[in-house]
């Protein structure tokens, strides 16, 4: 059972993360280098998890309505810890577009929700409304890319502003790096006009 004021600490993180980011800077003053995306981050209804949940989505600004990521995730704080458990959804299609239509988050139910292992990802708030994170099992969030087996190194930090992100995965055996930028973090914005 969470204190009151673990409940206020984590409806703080979630303020701070949900809404519309985009990487616009980055993409037009490096175009070759980094293509333009949107990320959302929706507050899910209390009904899914009996509890505090999120819905992601990433996607191309040219197609809004094709993300290339999505993803659900469990919301809880312990020890000052916020988690994010990671799950897969099974109908991604029923969803796509919800970062920016919130009624399509009404098709997620739990029951249509697979839990990915290993791939919870730990925060600590470092300076007051600033969070840094990154997963908190190694080698342990396992992605098939394009029929190898590699696991997820992922970096994250975020502001009321702005969000930055590094996701490289790793071959299984080999410890080599098989997929990821090679121009560092993806830095994102928030959008004034779609706060979220």
């Amino acid at each position: 059972m969470e204190s009151i004021e673990e409940w206020q600490s984590k409806v703080n993180f979630v303020k701070t993360l949900c809404g519309k980011y985009s990487n616009t800077k980055q993409s037009y003053s490096q175009p070759k280098l980094y293509a333009h995306i949107n990320l959302y981050f929706r507050l899910l209804p209390w009904k899914v998890f009996k509890g505090t949940g999120i819905y992601s989505e990433q996607s191309y600004a040219h197609s809004p309505w094709s993300p290339y990521r999505q993803a659900v995730q469990r919301v809880s704080i312990q020890n000052n810890i916020y988690r994010l458990e990671n799950y897969k959804l099974s109908n991604p299609e029923r969803i796509a577009g919800g970062g920016f239509n919130s009624d399509l988050l009404k098709e997620i139910k739990v029951e249509n929700l697979t839990h990915r292992e290993g791939c919870a990802m730990d925060f600590q708030e470092i300076k007051p409304g600033l969070y840094k994170g990154s997963l908190n099992k190694k080698k342990k969030c396992i992605i098939n890319r394009n029929g190898n087996l590699t696991y997820l190194v992922s970096k994250v930090e975020f502001s009321k502003d702005r969000f930055i992100s590094l996701d490289e995965g790793y071959d299984i055996k080999e410890n080599t790096k098989a997929w990821g930028s090679e121009e560092g973090y993806l830095e994102f914005y928030r959008s004034k006009t779609n706060k979220g």
